[in-house]
């Protein structure tokens, strides 16, 4: 049986996994502002691809949203995603630890992640909209959004 969970249930499972993560307001990650709803968007396709927060997940994650999301989209979404693949790769290449993840990741495990999300991002469906409008799919279960999309569930926030 399909579980029935909807995506503001499984968002709301995701923050209370996380309390710190910035919620309803922009980031400032040094000179880039990173607008609220791209991270919501962020936050959503951790839910519905189902990888957690772990840099081995973030770094699957940021791969597929590289390939899985239409072209048309902002900026900052291949920022995101070569520049984070690139900056833990080169702490990995020096032997330093990532805020998040005091575990050391070799150069090419970082990479062999980053890949296995591209490839993910290439087989979906069809292609999700960068510009994704959160308060249209809140309510929608996980089941069907993933069916919808052809997502694998990796399974870390269907838990209630």
């Amino acid at each position: 049986m399909r579980s029935q969970q909807t995506l503001r249930q499984g968002l709301h499972h995701y923050y209370q996994a996380n309390p710190d993560f910035v919620r309803d307001r922009d980031l400032q990650l040094g000179w880039l502002t990173v607008p609220w709803r791209d991270l919501q968007r962020h936050d959503i396709m951790h839910v519905v691809t189902g990888y957690g927060t772990a840099l081995d997940d973030e770094m699957r994650l940021v791969g597929f949203l590289l390939t899985a999301l239409t072209w048309r989209r902002p900026w900052t979404y291949y920022l995101q995603s070569i520049g984070a693949v690139m900056e833990v790769f080169w702490r990995a290449c020096w032997g330093q630890s990532v805020e998040s993840a005091p575990m050391q990741y070799r150069p090419l495990e970082i990479l062999r992640l980053y890949f296995t999300g591209v490839r993910q991002g290439l087989r979906v469906r069809r292609p999700i909209n960068a510009y994704l409008d959160p308060d249209v799919v809140m309510d929608q279960s996980l089941a069907d959004l993933r069916q919808t999309y052809g997502i694998r569930n990796a399974g870390a926030w269907d838990g209630v």
